[in-house]
């Protein structure tokens, strides 16, 4: 039977401003198992962000509670990696580990295992301008499991790159986590990238955001998201959850 990592009862959260009050997300309830790579897409500003941030504990839901089975916060990814510049790659995997205090001889051999399992023990003293976008993005990936959690959070991480970039990104990072055996939520505008790399989808109304519906993705060929996009089953998806954002403008 699955186990539920994460539950999300009835969230709800209303931003206080002087003009008045904005109900930006109304009676969210949805539930993720241990393993599972879940997405969430919706219009632009209908509130997706604003789950990943109750989630991460970043901000306080108004209404209903999220209950993590957890001994570890989740990490989180934003769209852009945030590496430091004056920093080595080593250096910035290490930074989670130092900002938590909790890197030691056993912490620090586990990332730098990471950075060899991943291809990327030739860059541990390179600096981030000289490497690629999507290796950028892998090692702020790394950089996030070397403090071992297990959920990710994942708020639009290939948004700042180019398309054929963004392909392979979306592979290398998606074979990643499955490997780690990690929880993922991804929060994306582009439903291609959700439905190549979920087991389910979340389609978000616009503000406040409700669940419109929810779709379990089932694609009968390939074993990467690149490779998934060729199932036949993947345009039916496409069309669905199109018409569904898209009724909403």
């Amino acid at each position: 039977m699955a186990e539920i990592l994460l539950e999300a009862d009835n969230v709800g959260l209303t931003y206080h401003q002087p003009t008045g009050e904005t109900l930006a997300v109304d009676n969210i309830t949805f539930s993720i198992n241990r393993g599972e790579f879940l997405s969430i897409v919706g219009p632009s500003g209908c509130g997706k962000t604003s789950i990943l941030s109750m989630i991460a504990g970043l901000m306080e839901p108004s209404h209903g509670k999220i209950i993590l089975h957890s001994n570890h916060r989740p990490g989180y990814m934003l769209q852009r990696d945030h590496l430091l510049d004056w920093r080595t790659v080593e250096g910035n995997v290490l930074l989670g580990l130092q900002v938590k205090r909790i890197l030691d001889d056993n912490t620090r051999a586990f990332a730098l295992s990471l950075l060899d399992t991943y291809g990327l023990s030739d860059f541990t003293k390179s600096y981030p301008r000289q490497l690629s976008g999507g290796m950028r993005q892998k090692v702020a990936l790394i950089r996030t499991l070397a403090c071992s959690p297990e959920l990710l959070l994942l708020d639009e991480p290939f948004s700042a790159l180019d398309y054929q970039t963004r392909l392979k990104a979306c592979d290398e990072m998606y074979g990643i986590i499955r490997n780690e055996g990690k929880t993922a939520i991804l929060v994306t505008h582009d439903i291609s990238e959700a439905i190549s790399m979920s087991d389910r989808i979340l389609v978000f109304s616009s503000r406040p955001a409700r669940i419109k519906a929810e779709h379990q993705i089932t694609l009968s060929a390939g074993n990467t998201p690149l490779e998934r996009r060729n199932s036949p089953e993947f345009k039916d998806y496409f069309d669905i959850i199109w018409k569904e954002i898209d009724h909403e403008h």
